[in-house]
């Protein structure tokens, strides 16, 4: 019997999309500033989003403080 691997997914925080954790790009929270995830895993809250569209929409919601342009130039 051969198992068949599980692809993880992910929920884009902008538009509520389900996606796959590799089409996704992950943001974290680090000392109240968010920045983009370049390694494995970093420690902190995360927010994974699916495009710039949805990044600018995310900066205007008041759910995720601190999150503004200067993450989006991580991007």
């Amino acid at each position: 019997m051969t198992t068949v691997a599980k692809v993880p997914q992910r929920t884009c925080v902008g538009c509520r999309r389900v996606l796959e954790q590799a089409a996704l790009r992950r943001f974290v929270r680090i000392d109240g500033r968010w920045v983009a995830d370049r390694g494995p895993r970093a420690a902190g809250r995360g927010a994974y989003l699916c495009s710039r569209a949805c990044a600018e929409r995310v900066a205007k919601n008041k759910r995720f403080p601190g999150f503004s342009v200067e993450a989006l130039v991580q991007w």
